[in-house]
């Protein structure tokens, strides 16, 4: 099956690891680790940079930004939904008219397999491996123009600098012309 970007499947989403954390230590039962700062310092003293966690997670909805495939591992690159009935009716019109800039509104006609009125959650970006996916089928699609207008809201709410990008490609566009 192939995806696209702007589609929403079910995945199983990881939440956000934070202290304390659940480290396995070899064949043991996990311990707890108070801070980051223990686990950086064992590492300098010579401690494996590779470490098993124990993270919650759950089965949810995710909006794909891209169907690349990072090849190195496997990852996909998506945000991750509210469901507007978990607001208050004030904070889920705002959302409906496209005013929260850290949340863009999928039109419930446009996602007829989401079980509730939804929003991508722009400030929460997530890296999702391929196999966390379940591809069976897409619960609804973004079209072209509402793509393009969630990445510019990325952009912005990210404050991501895209000025030397978007200069190389104007001078490209000048050569190709002059040619």
């Amino acid at each position: 099956m192939t995806i696209a970007a702007g589609e929403v499947y079910w995945a199983v989403v990881p939440y956000t690891p934070q202290a304390p954390f659940q480290v396995f230590v070899k064949d043991k039962p996990p311990v707890a680790v108070p801070d980051a700062g223990t686990i950086v310092e064992g590492l300098r003293k010579g401690g494996d940079a590779e470490l098993r966690f124990v993270v919650e997670a759950k089965a949810r909805p995710v909006l794909l930004l891209s169907d690349r495939v990072d090849p190195r591992t496997g990852d996909l690159f998506g945000l991750r939904l509210v469901r507007l009935g978990s607001l208050g009716e004030e904070a889920a019109e705002r959302i409906r008219e496209q005013r929260e800039p850290g949340l863009f509104h999928l039109k419930p006609e446009r996602f007829p397999d989401l079980d509730q009125e939804s929003a991508a959650m722009i400030s929460a970006p997530i890296r999702l491996h391929e196999s966390a996916v379940y591809l069976a089928e897409p619960l609804g699609r973004l079209d072209q123009n509402e793509m393009r207008v969630l990445a510019e809201r990325f952009v912005t709410y990210w404050e991501l600098d895209l000025h030397q990008l978007l200069i190389g490609k104007i001078r490209e566009l000048l050569r190709k012309r002059e040619s």
